[in-house]
């Protein structure tokens, strides 16, 4: 409790200099876990319904792109997230649709991040150390800075909108760099949800059986994996 008192305490000391800032961090602070609360349990009692989408169809395809951009590009849901949840619904075939989304949701989120006021960039460094080292550390390589900070897990996805739109990294450099830094953990993350989604149909068809123990097995031990790659690399790379 002390933390979120601290927290929202520091929020109304922002709010008196920039009360754009405050709004902003509070967004990307708090909505993506609130909404994600309603939002995945509203995806899985719905998932026949969603499951309907046709990725041979243009129209199916523009309609899940622009979801996803404004899912992602607003902070409404994580990045890892709805990753997750597609590999989980719809499988591989709709995996270079959620890399088109997320790229999308960068430049979404990149253009919101200019509209805050030029004095936005200490004041949310401030309230995230580890980003601000970070950036300290390769601010004289933007691209290198991108790639790196887009494949730490340790910065939000939309924090780090904000931040590159204050440091004028470019959105073309964003969206490329950003590109290869999502990709690792995007793919491990889709592919866990694919994974998912293979156990849960084994489980409704028939139980928990020999294949549904693999499937199980392996979910365990990508989520291991994924787990020591971003505690090995965050220690010995990213020196957060």
């Amino acid at each position: 409790m002390e933390k979120k008192a601290g927290f929202f305490k520091d929020i109304r000391l922002i709010g008196k200099n920039n009360p754009a800032v405050a709004i902003a961090l509070l967004w990307v602070s708090i909505i993506p876990s609130v909404c994600s609360l309603v939002l995945v349990p509203l995806a899985v009692q719905n998932s026949q319904f969603l499951e309907q989408i046709d990725f041979s169809n243009v129209l199916d395809i523009l309609m899940y792109v622009f979801g996803g951009m404004l899912l992602m590009g607003l902070a409404l849901m994580p990045t890892t997230l709805f990753a997750g949840l597609s590999g989980f619904l719809f499988g591989w075939q709709a995996f270079i649709w959620v890399i088109v989304g997320y790229s999308l949701a960068t430049l979404l989120g990149y253009l919101w991040g200019k509209r805050l006021g030029k004095d936005s960039l200490d004041l949310i460094l401030d309230k995230y150390p580890k980003a601000r080292d970070l950036i300290r550390q390769k601010e004289k390589k933007v691209g290198e800075l991108i790639f790196f900070v887009r494949l730490s897990p340790v910065i939000p996805f939309a924090l780090s909108n904000l931040l590159f739109a204050l440091l004028k990294s470019g959105w073309k450099k964003l969206i490329i760099f950003g590109l290869f830094g999502m990709l690792p953990r995007t793919m491990l993350v889709f592919f866990t949800g694919t994974i998912a989604s293979d156990i849960y149909s084994a489980i409704q068809q028939d139980g928990i059986s020999g294949k549904g123990w693999i499937f199980i097995a392996l979910l365990v031990l990508s989520g291991w994996g994924i787990w020591r790659f971003f505690q090995r690399n965050g220690k010995d790379k990213f020196e957060l």
